[in-house]
């Protein structure tokens, strides 16, 4: 998992910050009969500042070509936020994807579904964008949840 954060630590949202607020979401996971519940690993105030490490991964067992239901709370909908998630597809080769900028009150659940059949997913990230915007005009990044996954 760890590579999964070190991929995505480069990615469009950047971490920044360090106290919790007082209601922490956190975001469903559900796969192969089990649901976990997850709070963020970090999280950070609606500026992005004052950001604090919470939670530990959860972890999810998934075989390969199983579907992954994903379920926000209501407060990460409202906002902005993304899954980003880490595979290794027939060949061997991790691959890192996601779902593209999500919410605005709209998007509560994501189904996760790799490209193949035979590709196994090994982690997930669910981020939450601040209210700030770097000098780039990308989401700073207020929070994220992260799963690690076995097959």
């Amino acid at each position: 998992m760890r590579r999964l954060v070190s991929l995505l630590a480069a990615g469009v949202l950047v971490l920044t910050g360090c106290s919790l607020p007082s209601h922490l979401p956190e975001v469903t996971f559900h796969a192969n009969g089990k649901t976990i519940r997850v709070e963020p690993a970090v999280y950070c105030d609606i500026g992005g500042d004052n950001c604090a490490e919470r939670g530990q991964a959860g972890k999810l067992r998934v075989p390969p070509g199983k579907v992954v239901q994903i379920s926000v709370d209501g407060q990460l909908a409202d906002g902005i936020w993304e899954a980003v998630f880490l595979y290794r597809d027939a060949a061997g080769t991790q691959q890192t994807t996601g779902t593209g900028l999500l919410g605005k009150g709209e998007d509560f659940t994501y189904t996760l579904a790799l490209p193949d059949k035979g590709d196994q997913l090994l982690g997930i990230e669910i981020h939450e964008a601040a209210a700030a915007v770097l000098e780039t005009g990308q989401p700073l990044l207020r929070g994220y949840w992260a799963v690690e996954i076995t097959a």
